[in-house]
């Protein structure tokens, strides 16, 4: 390990003065540290211009400084190359960042001494597919939603698993989602908690209008493909980890399944799943 990435999140670290001193600890330790172009240059630090993909692209290993939402944006290109990520908490709640700043020198010691255990993630594809066969696939580690627009009524919507009918849901949205994701949105929408290492997906029915219509549990290896019952005026968009959502046209239906990539998480520390959830959310 060589090149260490640090990626802040400017709205939580607006005057860089965490960034300066990970950054600082880096450099004392005889690595050497990337920075986005307008990080360097707000810190008066000389550097070559990196654009934030290519922190990313050239790096051994990235620090995250924000929350689990900063990490997620890392993770869906750190993925292509498989570079471990290491998320310090700036957030709330921060299951995947789950160390504190104030232990960043240890944990950075720790991770310069290979003191730390690797965790795969499973990831999702998710692929607009229309009528014509054409495919646009996009990547998330979390979860992939199919959601009515904010103007929109109550969405239809069919769910088939590798070709077999589910059933057809009267919603405002269907989840699905990875077992690192099903504390996030899935949880909230009433969806079960998978734990990470398991080989899963939750599918959850947003505000379903029907008293039967629960989370279902399938393969990590099933593929699942939703279909939108159009009607007039009923905008429906595809998002992907809390992004922005992509407007899906009319001839277009979703087909999620495993992403042959990996999001690849560095765990320092002993707390396991069990003890960052009650620690989280059940406490």
């Amino acid at each position: 390990m060589k090149t260490i990435g640090i990626i802040p999140n400017i709205m939580k670290d607006k005057d860089f003065s965490i960034t300066k001193r990970v950054y600082d600890y880096v450099v004392e330790k005889g690595l050497t540290p990337l920075l986005q172009e307008n990080v360097s240059s707000k810190l008066n630090i000389n550097m070559a211009p990196y654009k934030y993909g290519e922190v990313i692209d050239n790096s051994d290993f990235i620090i995250i400084l924000g929350g689990d939402g900063t990490l997620l944006g890392v993770a869906r290109r750190a993925a292509r190359k498989g570079t471990p990520i290491l998320g310090i908490n700036l957030g709330t709640v921060g299951f995947l960042t789950d160390v504190d700043i104030k232990d960043f020198k240890p944990t950075i010691d720790r991770v310069i001494a290979g003191d730390y255990k690797l965790e795969e993630r499973l990831m999702l594809d998710a692929k607009i597919v229309n009528n014509h066969d054409k495919e646009e696939t996009h990547i998330a580690l979390n979860d992939a939603c199919v959601l009515k627009g904010v103007f929109s009524k109550m969405l239809e919507l069919s769910v088939y698993v590798n070709s077999e009918y589910l059933d057809t849901y009267r919603a405002d949205g269907i989840i699905v989602s990875t077992p690192t994701g099903s504390t996030a949105y899935n949880l909230s929408a009433g969806g079960p908690i998978l734990k990470p290492d398991t080989q899963m997906l939750a599918i959850t029915p947003i505000c379903p209008h029907s008293l039967h219509a629960r989370s279902i549990v399938v393969s990590a290896d099933d593929v699942i493909t939703i279909k939108i019952n159009h009607t007039k005026n009923e905008d429906c968009i595809l998002s992907l980890d809390g992004q922005p959502g992509i407007l899906l046209k009319d001839d277009e239906f979703i087909r999620i399944q495993r992403s042959p990539y990996t999001t690849v998480i560095a765990k320092i520390g002993n707390m396991g799943f069990y003890d960052i959830l009650r620690d989280k959310i059940i406490m």
